[in-house]
């Protein structure tokens, strides 16, 4: 007999098997304290995606935030830079994306390195193909001088030829930096002011052998030479889902359907995972739980969590578990924006009803709230859905919370054409004080949202 879950019980479930609901800080802690949040967040995400927008706060720093509260971003450059007095925690590698991945999971993503020569982006290949004397010259310069970006080693060379047209135009040597990257022959061991990846020779003679040529013109890797790593990469990626579908799991680490397909049949077997029904209101869906999963206890939690977090990040889930349809403004045109340019969705309970349009204005020290966007949620029910005063207090204290984490004194909200149908009561919510601690000058200032 199939065991049946509710749609409640199934988004409880993803949510609590990423480590959210727990108890939130608002006071930043201590280095070693942080540094121990950041252990527990990767430790269930083993995963953090990396995006180089700041306009509120990094991607790969807002999972810790959402899952624990104000913490001392410092920890992550601690714990995934070689040399430091810490040991090393994460590596930079190609997993979901470019993300900081667990040691773990950066040696399982050996074969995915190996493949690179045969199997990865038609330029990067053909640029380490065209230019294979680079490839010794890069490695004598990081040799000589330390980490170095890809756009450092270019002007070392002397190397300035673009190519033409729009998108990544890059120069030879950046392109072969990047091959070698994707290869394991570099290190990333950290990033400029700029946010560009600082390199180092990894200690792995195979990797460059492969990248001076010597495997570049064989066979690809078939599925069965990976089957183990692909295997160990399903299991992690089922139990940090905790309910998801087969979809869900493979692009955990982007792993090919092909390759996932056996592996989870693999955890079937093995009685790792097993089928579930999903009762949601347009008819049930089958879905994979892991034995492990935690219990759907209801959450009572009230956070901003990054677009790119694990628990999201694969939008056909967020979609089918959480109601939400959801694409970030980044990449639309500011005439054509409905929600902002890096709008985060805020988490009540198990639900997204709202997403947020933040920046911190730096310069003068404030939290700038530029829009406030009910989610649709057409499946949900006006019945499951709170109320919008409550909603705007939770919201002002994960403000507040939030405010104080980036160390910054007030927080503005903007209200008028644009800003959404709960900035006026959010605007007063702010100015009245949210549930827990509040920066210092703050206020519900009222206004039109300016053009990012």
């Amino acid at each position: 007999m199939t065991t049946t879950l509710s749609w409640a019980e199934a988004r409880r479930i993803a949510l609590r098997s990423q480590g959210i609901g727990g108890t939130r800080r608002t006071a930043v802690p201590s280095p070693a304290v942080s540094r121990e949040a950041l252990r527990r967040t990767v430790a269930v995400t083993h995963l953090l995606q990396i995006d180089s927008v700041s306009v509120f706060a990094r991607a790969h720093h807002l999972p810790v935030f959402t899952r624990s509260g104000s913490w001392d971003v410092s920890a992550l450059d601690q714990l995934s830079m070689p040399g430091t007095r810490h040991e090393r925690l994460l590596r930079e590698a190609l997993a979901h994306e470019a993300t900081f991945t667990t040691e773990e999971v950066h040696a399982l993503l050996r074969f995915r390195r190996r493949a690179a020569g045969t199997r990865d982006w038609g330029a990067v290949r053909e640029a380490a193909a065209r230019s294979p004397h680079l490839v010794e010259h890069v490695r004598g310069l990081l040799e000589e001088h330390g980490p170095l970006s890809a756009a450092a080693i270019s002007r070392l060379l002397g190397d300035e030829e673009r190519g033409e047209g729009w998108g990544w135009r890059r120069t030879s040597s950046q392109w072969v930096v990047e091959y070698l990257f994707r290869t394991g022959a570099l290190d990333c061991v950290g990033r400029s002011v700029q946010f560009e990846r600082l390199y180092l020779p990894a200690e792995d003679d195979e990797a460059w052998a492969r990248a001076a040529g010597a495997e570049r013109d064989g066979p690809a890797p078939g599925p069965g030479d990976h089957h183990a790593e692909v295997l160990a990469l399903t299991r992690l990626a089922s139990r940090a889902l905790g309910v998801a579908d087969p979809a869900a799991i493979a692009d955990y680490f982007r792993l090919r359907a092909a390759d996932a397909r056996p592996a989870i049949a693999e955890l079937r077997r093995r009685g790792e995972v097993t089928e579930v029904e999903v009762r949601r209101p347009d008819g049930p869906v089958t879905m994979l739980l892991h034995r492990d999963a935690p219990q759907p206890a209801p959450l009572r939690t009230a956070a901003l969590v990054s677009p790119f977090d694990p628990s999201v990040f694969f939008r056909p889930r967020l979609q089918g578990l959480f109601d939400v349809e959801y694409r970030i403004g980044i990449y639309t045109p500011a005439v054509k924006r409905t929600t902002g340019y890096y709008a985060l969705p805020f988490l009540h309970g198990d639900r997204f009803p709202l997403r947020v349009d933040l920046r911190a204005d730096r310069a003068r020290g404030v939290l700038e709230v530029r829009g406030v966007h009910a989610e649709p949620l057409p499946r949900l029910g006006r019945y499951l859905r709170t109320g919008p005063d409550e909603l705007a207090a939770a919201l002002a204290g994960e403000l507040a919370r939030a405010a104080r984490w980036q160390d910054l004194e007030g927080i503005e909200v903007s209200t008028g054409s644009g800003t959404g149908e709960l900035s006026g009561v959010l605007a007063e919510a702010v100015r009245e004080g949210g549930p827990g601690e509040r920066p210092a000058g703050t206020t519900g200032r009222a206004g039109t949202a300016g053009p990012v």
